[in-house]
C-alpha cells in the first residue's frame, strides 16, 4: 500500500509541471479584437525585444497602435508588438485612499497638538519639524496604507503574437 502511494505522489508531481504549463499559456488573440476595443483604459505593449510599456490607448490601426505615454505617444508597428495587456484599476482605490487619509486626521491632530504644548525653550526648531513631519508624513501613510488595502490592478491579455 506505500508503495503505491509513494508513486502516486511521484506521477502526481512529475505531471503537475506539464499541466501548469499547458495552462500558463494564453490563448493567442486576435489583432482584431484589439483594434475594436472601446478607445479608453490602460494598455501594457510588450515589443518584441522584450520592453515593455504603459499608456493610455489613443488609437489603434491594422498597422499600429498609439498609446500616451508620460505626456509623449509612442506608436508601436504590429510586427513587432509581441503582447498586449488591458490593465483595469480597482475601482474601490480613491475610496480606500480618502478614507486612509481621513483615518490619519486623529493621529496627527494628537501629534500636532502634543508638540505645540510641549516647552522647548529658546529653540523649537525639532518641534516644529515635528509638526510639518506630522501633517505631510502622517495622511501620506494613509494615502498608501489605503491603496494598498484597495489591491492591485488586473491584466487581461488581448493580443499576443499568434
Amino acid at each position: 500500500m506505500k508503495v503505491a502511494v509513494f508513486c502516486l505522489c511521484w506521477i502526481v508531481i512529475l505531471t503537475l509541471p506539464g499541466v501548469s504549463a499547458q495552462q500558463a499559456g494564453a490563448p493567442n488573440q486576435s489583432w482584431d479584437v484589439l483594434r475594436q476595443m472601446a478607445v479608453t483604459g490602460d494598455l501594457r505593449v510588450e515589443r518584441k525585444d522584450g520592453k515593455k510599456f504603459s499608456g493610455e490607448i489613443i488609437r489603434v490601426t491594422n498597422t499600429e497602435l498609439e498609446i500616451n505615454r508620460k505626456g509623449k505617444l509612442e506608436s508601436f508597428r504590429r510586427d513587432e508588438v509581441k503582447k498586449v495587456w488591458l490593465v483595469v484599476l480597482p475601482s474601490n482605490r480613491t475610496q480606500f485612499q480618502t478614507t486612509g487619509m481621513i483615518a490619519s486626521i486623529l493621529p496627527t491632530l494628537i501629534i500636532i497638538l502634543k508638540l505645540g504644548s510641549s516647552k522647548c525653550g529658546d529653540d523649537c526648531g525639532l518641534e516644529g519639524a515635528g509638526v510639518v513631519g506630522a501633517i505631510v508624513g502622517i495622511p501620506l501613510i494613509g494615502l498608501l496604507i489605503g491603496r494598498a488595502l484597495a489591491g492591485k490592478s488586473k491584466r487581461t491579455l488581448v493580443y499576443s503574437v499568434p
